[in-house]
């Protein structure tokens, strides 16, 4: 298991994973307090016949006029660096860059930090890995294997410099926004299978005491070639509460998507619970993957909010009355009326058999971190298809505080 790093030290690791080609990600940082220059309201926006507007509003298409790009008056940095047997580079994918172990030829991904902050960036990490280590010490699995078993995409190594440390993770095809973009649509089988992989994840992060909070279609990535197997990752900007036991899980942190904010953000609520702000946007989630489109869409943020804070989603008749009634189990406007994640795979849509879908725990642990009684066992299942498709992207918005009539 990686430990978080000194300033001093540094690790390295031989694994195998596919290669793949990368293309350059726009990021868009915006807050209610950014003085620099607006986006023109007046740019021209795509039209579509679906009231709803395409899949990609957050991505290119929706007018933020409190977005400012980010990429102003940062240094250049060298385009390729060697450290040790590892090439990083500055080209992007995803929230990652791209980086290469030079001996072996695998395709890695990393994130940078500076000291200061690695350690608490870590943190969501070392308590998910200790609680799930421990509540499997008669496997002894390897952080590969409890990727794969929960869902989750855990960083694979750290290597520490003078200032900053580097995070390698585990390479991967391509996230659930392109594939979705791609078909348009999945059908309710395929959306079923799938769902149920990302429920399980978001629940196990619940369990532990960990609020994923930007929860959305890019942090969903396939760790497999065929498309049936996937990961939440992000994790390193999940909020973690006092202990995972706590029943107090109320936060105040803004930060999300537009479009899968949720009203208690958007109406500029000071505190809010955030596992349900988790399954508003699992909900989001779901409708993308049933109908290809967002259920709250618009050409300007303020209309945007407007949306979401009245909360009258259009969910036309093409599904299932089960999976209608999912939908409106979790897109509620009020928190308290959404399924907790520890019920979501007992509704029937997924044939009502609770006890062998949630999650349930009772081992005893003992760390540095956690001091509580835990036991984990789940049923996982890996299920279904399709390929790569490298996008150009302008996302990950900050909710700015903004009040809905």
């Amino acid at each position: 298991m990686s430990t978080l790093p000194s300033s001093s030290s540094s690790q390295t690791s031989h694994h195998t994973s596919s290669a793949k080609h990368t293309d350059l990600r726009l990021l868009t940082q915006t807050s209610s307090s950014s003085s620099s220059s607006p986006r023109n309201p007046s740019t021209p926006i795509p039209q579509s016949t679906d009231p709803s507007g395409p899949l990609t509003p957050d991505a290119t298409h929706l007018v933020n006029p409190f977005a400012a790009l980010a990429a102003v008056n940062i240094p250049s940095l060298p385009s390729v660096r060697i450290i040790g047997e590892y090439e990083f580079s500055e080209t992007k994918f995803d929230d990652f860059k791209c980086a290469r172990h030079i001996p072996t030829g695998e395709a890695l991904l990393y994130k940078e930090f500076s000291l200061e902050i690695v350690r608490q960036r870590l943190e969501p990490y070392q308590r998910l890995i200790t609680i799930l280590q421990l509540s499997n010490t008669n496997s002894q699995l390897t952080l590969e294997q409890l990727a794969h078993k929960y869902h989750i995409h855990f960083f694979r190594d750290i290597i520490s410099l003078d200032r900053t440390a580097i995070v390698l993770y585990p390479n991967y095809t391509n996230n659930l926004h392109q594939y979705i973009t791609e078909k348009h649509r999945l059908n309710e089988n395929e959306s079923r299978n799938l769902f149920s992989q990302i429920v399980r994840a978001v629940q196990i992060c619940h369990r532990v005491g960990l609020i994923v909070r930007d929860l959305k279609l890019r942090k969903i990535i396939f760790n497999d070639n065929i498309h049936t197997h996937l990961l939440l990752t992000g994790i390193d900007e999940s909020i973690m509460l006092s202990t995972s036991t706590t029943t107090d899980d109320h936060v105040s942190s803004r930060f999300s998507c537009p479009v899968y904010a949720c009203p208690e953000i958007v109406l500029n609520r000071q505190m809010y619970s955030g596992k349900m702000a988790d399954s508003w946007s699992l909900g989001i989630i779901l409708y993308t993957m049933l109908f290809g489109r967002y259920p709250f869409c618009d050409r300007t943020l303020v209309g945007l909010f407007i949306k979401i804070g009245r909360c009258r989603p259009d969910i036309p008749r093409t599904i299932s009355l089960k999976a209608r009634s999912l939908l409106r189990s979790l897109i509620r406007v009020k928190p308290d009326e959404r399924l907790l994640t520890q019920d979501i795979l007992g509704h029937v849509w997924f044939g009502g058999d609770r006890s062998a879908s949630t999650l349930s725990m009772s081992t005893s642990i003992t760390n540095s971190i956690i001091n509580e009684d835990l036991v984990l066992s789940n049923n996982t299942n890996c299920i279904n298809n399709n390929n790569i498709n490298d996008m150009t992207t302008k996302e990950d918005a900050v909710v700015p505080n903004f009040e809905c009539e």
